[in-house]
């Protein structure tokens, strides 16, 4: 009976100590994909890419319209061509086209790798602008409001808080 005592007075004592650290919690929430969207950071990071870019994206296009222009010479001229002339222009044809799926795809991965590092260096922007805000504003807990089932209307959103820091 005792020991039925004892563990109940614990229960208690650890269900009243829980209490008083949730009234002591301040909790705020906050939209990343807003935030993800507004970020003035965003035009900056594109803007980096295309100019990363822009170049390589420009000479694939080239290659494309050089390659459009055999193609069409090829069925044009193939009448007075060869068998062996026109297989040899077909060889040649097709190992352009190869070399140039292989810059496609190689463009593509660069710009897929850079731009997932761009992403990692905004996402840590992010992350010190929402520790700036909750550290300024004494939050112990800020959550996303895409992941809370419900959140009521007096607790701070600190949304635009977030997006005024990372204008600075």
């Amino acid at each position: 009976m005792n020991n039925i005592l004892m563990k109940l007075t614990v229960a208690l004592l650890l269900t009243a100590s829980s209490f008083a650290v949730m009234a002591e919690t301040k909790i705020a929430t906050l939209n990343a994909n807003y935030i993800l969207a507004k970020a003035p950071q965003n035009d900056v990071v594109k803007q980096r890419l295309q100019s990363q870019f822009t170049g390589r994206q420009n000479e694939l296009k080239r290659l494309v319209e050089s390659l459009q222009k055999e193609r069409d010479s090829l069925v044009k001229n193939a009448t007075t061509m060869s068998e062996t002339q026109i297989t040899s222009k077909k060889r040649d044809l097709d190992k352009k086209y190869a070399d140039l799926q292989l810059k496609d795809n190689n463009l593509k991965e660069d710009m897929e790798r850079a731009t997932r590092a761009e992403q990692k260096k905004l996402g840590e922007q992010i992350k010190k602008a929402i520790d700036a805000v909750s550290i300024r504003g004494g939050f112990n807990l800020v959550i996303k409001q895409q992941a809370a089932v419900f959140v009521d209307v007096s607790i701070p959103d600190i949304t635009e808080q977030v997006l005024a820091e990372l204008k600075k």
